[in-house]
């Protein structure tokens, strides 16, 4: 079976290469004359393929390709795009914050949480025409903190007042810079 592909590939491969071959009545008539070297053909010059080809040519290039496992030639270069770097999840919507009473006159407090996200590509994105770099310069915090009045007892047990306690609640957004080289 290798011997077959071998074969099969060598054979196709070959096809399209030759060796210039000698005329024989050249050679002779150069021997007759007491001439001992051997005049040989000149060597034709290896076809080039035309820079537009035809479509049956186009055909030709694209199953020699195929069959040596290589890309076929597109008809136009497609422009490169490469990214490198990674996505990161930026939060887009948020829930409100919550305090919900419990029975025993304590508090649960949830701060405000993300539900939806969209993701942002930071690093370098090269094409044709230039770049893109796009950082993180930092974050800002758009909450607010979370503000409960609590009871202040004495030692008695006995309710004196109110004091205020602040819980976090952010809500970070990042900060982007990017660079544009066109």
């Amino acid at each position: 079976m290798l011997n077959w592909i071998l074969l099969t590939f060598f054979s196709f491969v070959s096809a399209g290469f030759s060796a210039p071959e000698s005329d024989p009545a050249q050679t002779n008539q150069a021997n007759t004359k007491g001439n001992t070297t051997a005049v040989s053909a000149t060597p034709q010059p290896t076809p080039r393929p035309s820079p537009n080809p035809d479509e049956e040519e186009e055909q030709e290039i694209r199953r020699n390709h195929q069959f040596l496992g290589e890309p076929a030639r597109a008809s136009a270069p497609a422009q490169t795009r490469m990214f490198i770097g990674q996505e990161v999840p930026v939060a887009t919507h948020y829930t409100a914050p919550r305090i919900a009473p419990q029975a025993n006159g304590g508090y649960i407090i949830q701060p405000a949480t993300p539900t939806a996200f969209e993701t942002r590509r930071t690093g370098t994105t090269i094409n044709g025409a230039g770049f893109e770099e796009t950082a993180i310069e930092g974050f800002i915090d758009y909450g607010s903190p979370i503000r409960t009045a609590v009871p202040v007892y004495n030692e008695k047990g006995e309710i004196i007042g109110t004091a205020i306690q602040e819980h976090p609640n952010p809500i970070l957004q990042p900060v982007f810079r990017t660079i544009r080289k066109e």
